[in-house]
Order: structure tokens, then C-alpha cells, then sequence
């Protein structure tokens, strides 16, 4: 659904779209990393708390007691990409109305100008995480810092196009999330069923 390199438009498309997608810079696309006033108190989401596309965890902190690396304030559709060993793919969607969640500078924050939905479906292929391992420094923890984050290019519809995008991947991860957790009760289930079959 993305376009290949090179080119200006996908092999698989919605049908109402013909329009063909320029290529725009990350920090064309997005605000990175916007200033901010921290909150006295806050949720601290470090770069453990994110698996995947999912917040798995977080801790309340102060002021006082966070870490130096607490720096960014979530706002509703931020985007926040891990820059440190980014071929983990564990990158997040911020969609809460909370304003007391605070993100490590471990990620990068993207502020669209556009859908966040689409935004975060891309920085999710392994085409763009490939663009950045090229421009990581270090082996074992190779890291980009937002300089160079911001100056790789990506494929860009229109509004319209990248909203339905946008929906169609985060439907299709809300479900294979859902089964997931399916599969992960029938797991448990399974382990407690041998257990009592098994003493």
C-alpha cells in the first residue's frame, strides 16, 4: 500500500484514489520533538513500556523523583518513535485525552501535520526502519538522533488517502491484538488444564 522506490504510487490502492504521493521529508510531515512545561506530577513511560504498538506499562513520577530523560508531554495524536535499537518496532500512538503522560527522550515525538494513524502504519515498515538503521551510529545499540530522523523522506497521499490508511492498519492491529490475547488466555488455560491433569 506504499509506494516502492522510486515511484509515486502504490501497486495496491483504494479505488477513489488516483492521485499520485509525493515524497516530503519526516520533519515536513511532523513537528519533532515540540518544547513543553512538565507537569509537577505525571505518568512516565520509559522505553520498556511500549512492545510493539501497545503501552504496556507506565510510572507515576514527580518532578523531583523522574529521571533526566522524562522530557517530552504527550498531547493527543503524538507519535513517539524509538530511536535507540529502532528494529524493535516498539513505537506508540499516543490517542489519550490525558495531559500528565510524559515519554523518555529515548523517542523521538512526531507531531503530525497530517493522520497519526498513517504516519505511525509507515514508520512501522520495514522499509523506513531499514532507512534509519542506515543512518544509526553505533553496533550494539544503534541509535538516530532527531537531526538525522528528520531529513529521511517518505511517500506522502493526500489527507484523505492517508486517513484511510490509516484506519485500515489500525483495525487490522486492533484485531491482531485482540487475537493475540486470545491466544495468550487459551495458553494459560491450557498450562492450568495440564497442571491439574498432571500434579
Amino acid at each position: 500500500m506504499f509506494p516502492k522506490n522510486g515511484e509515486s504510487f502504490p501497486e495496491i490502492r483504494f479505488p477513489e484514489f488516483t492521485d499520485a504521493w509525493e515524497q516530503r521529508r519526516l520533519g515536513e510531515v511532523a513537528e519533532i520533538n515540540p518544547k513543553s512545561i512538565l507537569p509537577e506530577e505525571f505518568e512516565y513511560v520509559d522505553l520498556g513500556s511500549v512492545i510493539g504498538t501497545e503501552m504496556l506499562s507506565h510510572k507515576h513520577e514527580t518532578k523531583n523523583t523522574a529521571p533526566s530523560r522524562a522530557q517530552r508531554l504527550a498531547k493527543k495524536g503524538d507519535v513517539f518513535y524509538q530511536t535507540v535499537r529502532p528494529y524493535q518496532k516498539n513505537n506508540f500512538l499516543f490517542e489519550q485525552n490525558e495531559q500528565n503522560y510524559v515519554f523518555s527522550t529515548g523517542y523521538a515525538q512526531l507531531r503530525p501535520n497530517g493522520d497519526s494513524r498513517f504516519l505511525l502504519s509507515y514508520l512501522q515498515t520495514q522499509k523506513f526502519v531499514n532507512t534509519v538503521l542506515d543512518n544509526c551510529t553505533g553496533t550494539s545499540y544503534p541509535a538516530i538522533n532527531s537531526s538525522d530522523l528528520s531529513i529521511i523522506t517518505i511517500p506522502l497521499p493526500s489527507l484523505p488517502e492517508q486517513e484511510r490508511i490509516g484506519s485500515f492498519f489500525q483495525t487490522l492491529d486492533a484485531t491482531i491484538a485482540s487475537h493475540q490475547r486470545k491466544l495468550e488466555h487459551l495458553k494459560t488455560l491450557k498450562k492450568g488444564l495440564l497442571q491439574q491433569l498432571f500434579p
